[in-house]
């Protein structure tokens, strides 16, 4: 065994003994943020930081070791990793996939051996479980960013919309529920929505553009100097648009709808905002 293992192992005994002595703790992480519902899940947050994991995807090499969830009448319930597994995220998402009228919490799970998956988590009998899972990616050190949940497709079914790898040729990725498994649907490479490093996440959205019914999808281009409007169509991911060179997304992304337009508006590195506007579809 390697110094470099040695020393992983030694932390992540060391931390993992400090989650230990403070499992009572389910505060929020400091850096994270708190995702706000509007039905049976009305907050949800990671708690229990660990270094078990050292990716440092958001800058630094701590990761939440615990879901948890808040009811509208105050009862939290929680979740905790014992595998040697995190939560790697900032924030959990608040989104109702199989149209149940209950929200599920997606975020994304990662170990060493398979790397990140995206995962949902609801209340059932009092108790929050696991509702549904991909494939993990399948090689540690690999992480994906959600871009959102909706029927991209028109037929009343919502998928789940994930960019895998963005850092190494970010592949655009669509899943539906099978049972509990979320069974890819459609993949397209060549787009990131993420900065290594970076705490922001927000870079990518969806909505519906020309209003048929089917949900398409902003994402940055490899690189984030450019926007493509994604869709799909047919079973297949397409490319419907993409923007002249733009100053790199940092944050923010948003899609807007002004005068009957709609604009994409995001974030610099700076601060500064910016607006592009989207072509009639």
């Amino acid at each position: 065994m390697n110094a470099k293992v040695v020393a992983i192992v030694l932390a992540w005994v060391t931390l993992t003994q400090a989650v230990i002595a403070m499992a009572g703790d389910l505060s929020p992480m400091e850096g994270s943020f708190v995702a706000v519902g509007d039905k049976d899940i009305a907050r949800a947050w990671l708690a229990q930081p660990t270094g078990r994991y050292p990716h440092g995807v958001f800058g630094d090499e701590v990761e939440a070791g615990t879901l948890v969830v808040e009811t509208a009448a105050g009862a939290q319930h929680a979740y905790r990793l014992d595998d040697g597994s995190v939560f790697e995220d900032v924030s959990p998402r608040l989104a109702d996939l199989d149209a149940d009228g209950r929200d599920e919490v997606w975020t994304m799970r990662s170990d060493f051996f398979a790397g990140a998956r995206l995962e949902a988590y609801g209340l059932q009998d009092g108790k929050l479980v696991r509702q549904f899972a991909a494939d993990p990616i399948g090689l540690g050190f690999r992480w994906l960013n959600p871009i959102g949940v909706a029927d991209f497709d028109g037929d009343g079914v919502r998928e789940a919309a994930y960019v895998q790898t963005p850092h190494i040729g970010g592949i655009v990725t669509i899943v539906r529920a099978s049972g509990e498994r979320l069974v890819r649907v459609a993949r397209l490479s060549g787009y990131s929505n993420h900065a290594m490093g970076s705490p922001a996440l927000d870079l990518s959205t969806v909505a519906d553009f020309n209003g048929d019914g089917s949900a398409e999808m902003i994402v940055p281009v490899d690189g984030r100097r450019q926007l493509a409007v994604l869709a799909l169509k047919g079973g297949a991911l397409v490319e419907r648009w993409r923007s002249a060179r733009v100053a790199p997304v940092a944050a923010a992304l948003r899609a807007v709808r002004a005068k009957g337009l709609w604009q994409v508006e995001y974030k610099t590195a700076s601060g500064a905002v910016v607006r592009v506007e989207l072509p009639q579809f």
